[in-house]
């Protein structure tokens, strides 16, 4: 971390800054839903996280820890869960580090109880440790990838009257919220790790009875590095086994079934923009649809209203991204771009992460191509070395490129400097709250 020294443990991703705060780093290929889900709850601002540093464990056990890790950790985990159940939760979040969510308790007994967890352990695996202090540690998200951790004393570490806003800009949960009680906190009501979240408008399509949310995700202008705007990104669930459809399962959707997806997300997206205040919203509202739903005259008959009256209402003004455009002719394609600029600033086109596909929209009359991360994690250079032909191809035909879903904004740096133009990152709450 830029500006930071090493703590005294031997883990780089653990950091004192400046002020003397500590921080830890998520280096996970979920880090984002991680601290997603801990906004959402509000799980931070209540103070009911708490981290379990394992390194006195890991101290004891010398040579044996890497043979008992995963037995230490299975231990903590059923121990959770055998005294709490959903809403409460808990993960391993690195080799030594152990994150306990207790949403049912208040901070003090939650405290208590993730000390507990920590005592079990050190008893089962190195002998007796009740004469030591538990290393215990309250998170607080900074970041789409950073907690601040601040130790707790149990001796002084007690329930507040009310919730804090921990985070800049951030207000305080409710009451309700920060009573922690069961009857306010139930499963249905908060988001299961790995899992979207729950709300959104019920649909049925092609045998499947569906769920569809919209997920804002947050858009960055390269040159500034600034967030512009907001993309809304469908969230597809199949209600029955509970099961997230991807980018790929629906865009092999029937036609008529896509366009009822495109349309019940924008009109999900639009309902979460008019929620935010003036101040939350910014300038431009990205709209993405697949190009068969762009092309069925019934679907601009309904979304081109609904899309145009909304932009009016909030002050925004809308780009369209045509999804799915590979194979399609360019001159259908170049049709399409100019019956949908009367009602937006510009369009862009989606199609695969290949520069013959990207070349391929030339002349289309699209002023951006958007490409999708594809979610491989690689090392700075090897992302950097992987956009930038991308990149190149892409401003060659539009003279713009976007990559959307990227995980962090570590990554859109990288982008930056591959010659992206425009991109987004998941997770548009977290990134939205520090903008």
């Amino acid at each position: 971390m830029p500006g930071s020294d090493t703590d005294d443990t031997d883990d780089a991703l653990f950091t004192r800054d400046a002020a003397g705060r500590l921080h830890l780093k998520l280096v996970r290929d979920d880090a984002v839903e991680i601290i997603e889900r801990l906004r959402e709850t509000h799980a931070d601002a209540m103070g009911r996280a708490y981290l379990i540093h394992l390194e006195q464990l890991v101290t004891r056990l010398g040579a044996k820890w890497a043979a008992k890790r995963d037995l230490v950790v299975e231990h903590l985990k059923t121990s959770f869960e055998r005294k709490f159940p959903e809403p409460n939760w808990c993960i391993q979040l690195d080799d030594d580090w152990f994150m306990a969510v207790i949403l049912t308790l208040g901070e003090h007994k939650g405290a208590l109880s993730a000390a507990e967890l920590w005592y079990s352990a050190g008893q089962f695996f190195v002998g007796d440790v009740s004469g030591t202090v538990p290393p215990l540690y309250e998170v607080i998200v900074e970041d789409v990838d950073r907690l601040r951790l601040k130790p707790i004393d149990l001796n002084t570490y007690f329930d507040r009257a009310e919730a804090r806003a921990l985070r800049p800009g951030a207000a305080a949960p409710s009451m309700a919220d920060a009573a922690g009680s069961r009857e306010s906190l139930t499963p249905g009501s908060l988001t299961t790790l790995r899992r979207p979240a729950m709300d959104g408008a019920l649909i049925s399509v092609g045998g499947w009875n569906l769920r569809v949310a919209c997920a804002i995700e947050p858009v960055f202008e390269m040159k500034k590095l600034a967030m512009i705007g907001h993309r809304l990104e469908p969230v597809v669930v199949e209600t029955a086994s509970n099961v997230s459809l991807d980018t790929r399962a629906i865009a092999t959707m029937d036609w008529g079934d896509r366009e009822q997806v495109d349309l019940t997300n924008i009109d999900e997206g639009l309902k979460l923009l008019r929620m935010r205040t003036a101040e939350q919203r910014r300038m431009m509202m990205i709209v993405p649809a697949a190009f068969s739903t762009f092309a069925s005259a019934r679907a601009r008959a309904r979304l081109m209203p609904l899309v145009s009256s909304a932009a009016r209402e909030m002050g925004l003004k809308v780009l369209f991204e045509i999804r799915h455009l590979n194979g399609v002719p360019l001159s259908r394609t170049a049709e399409i771009v100019a019956l949908l600029r009367p009602y937006c600033m510009t369009t862009m086109g989606q199609v695969t992460a290949d520069a013959r596909a990207i070349a391929a929209l030339k002349g289309s009359g699209l002023a951006g191509i958007c490409l999708d991360f594809d979610g491989v994690r690689r090392d700075d250079a090897t992302l950097e070395a992987w956009l930038t032909p991308l990149a190149q191809a892409a401003r060659a035909a539009t003279g713009a490129c976007m990559v959307r879903g990227f995980d962090n904004l570590h990554q859109v740096a990288v982008a930056r400097a591959a010659g992206v133009s425009h991109a987004t990152v998941k997770a548009s709450a977290i990134v939205a709250a520090r903008s």
